[in-house]
């Protein structure tokens, strides 16, 4: 049967109140609840790693994941495909640890990056094709390191009114015109930490 995720996840975060005697007993529940999130993050990766049609695939399934913090040490969505159904990663932060998105396909769907924050850790989307639907809209890039080297963009992609500060951002060896509002975000020149090919750099 297929699985389709219409319900927000619901995740909530709260920072670490730290290790001192005073805090212990909300420093053991805040470790408690951190190892349940990463576990549920970890496995939604996986089944949106499963084959559209395969036993337990959420490929295709409609998924809420805004606000969500993701701070494990690896999450994966290599290889999955986007396709056909709203994901919803908009508000979220990536701080440290690693998110893959590498040689994901986001195509005949809606991917909503909107206002997510980047401030640690790694973001990959190597290899990744990214089409219409995908929006980036005001993300914030201000730590860490977002990959989209190699990655593959079509028309509609949406970096309108991103910020970037002091992360490094790289799209080496990406192909297909430059995101809808990326350059005008980045500024000119670009900043050092943002690598973008030099056919978007001299495109009119």
């Amino acid at each position: 049967m297929e699985c389709r995720t219409r319900d927000r996840a619901r995740l909530p975060y709260t920072p670490d109140p730290g290790e001192d005697a005073a805090h212990l007993e909300e420093h053991q529940r805040y470790l408690a609840l951190r190892e349940v999130r990463h576990t549920i993050l970890r496995l939604i990766g996986e089944h949106y790693q499963r084959p559209q049609g395969t036993q337990r695939s959420w490929q295709g399934s409609y998924l809420d994941l805004t606000g969500v913090t993701f701070d494990v040490d690896l999450m994966s969505f290599k290889g999955a495909v986007f396709a056909g159904s709203t994901v919803s990663f908009r508000g979220a932060t990536f701080s440290d640890g690693m998110v893959s998105f590498n040689g994901a396909v986001f195509s005949a769907g809606k991917v909503n990056f909107a206002s997510a924050t980047f401030s640690g850790g790694m973001v990959f989307f190597s290899r990744a094709v990214l089409s219409d639907g995908v929006n980036f809209y005001q993300a914030v890039f201000s730590d860490g390191t977002v990959n989209f080297g190699g990655a593959t963009f079509s028309g509609g992609v949406q970096f309108a009114d991103a910020r970037f500060s002091d992360c490094t951002v790289r799209f080496d060896n990406a192909t297909g015109p430059a995101p809808q509002g990326l350059l005008a975000a980045v500024g000119t020149p670009a900043p050092a930490e943002v690598v973008l090919p030099t056919s978007w750099l001299h495109s009119p």
